[in-house]
């Protein structure tokens, strides 16, 4: 599910054309990725970063459940970057 629309983003009065808004979306969800990565490895002992570091072969749904399993708050953690991204974004749409 895409997490940048067009009418979200014309909400904010930011009008992009269908090409720039893909790569925008793009960028929104790398830097999301990034991000949510980032706040996960901050929670992991270093028990669990070696732990972890062994998954990285492994399929998504393996590492997912290992994530739930070991990141109690893992929805908030994405919920929370997801808010604290649309409420950059919100702030600089006066930019576009």
């Amino acid at each position: 599910m895409a997490v940048l629309t067009q009418n979200f983003l014309q909400s904010l009065g930011i009008e992009l054309d269908e090409t720039t808004l893909q790569a925008f979306s793009d960028h929104f969800e790398t830097t999301l990725f990034e991000r949510v990565v980032e706040s996960i490895l901050d929670e992991l002992s270093d028990d669990q970063l070696t732990e972890l570091s062994t998954l990285r072969e492994q399929n998504d749904e393996q590492l997912q459940s290992w994530l739930q399993a070991n990141i109690p708050n893992l929805s908030e953690i994405i919920q929370d970057e997801v808010d604290i991204l649309l409420g950059d974004l919100a702030e600089d749409s006066e930019k576009f």
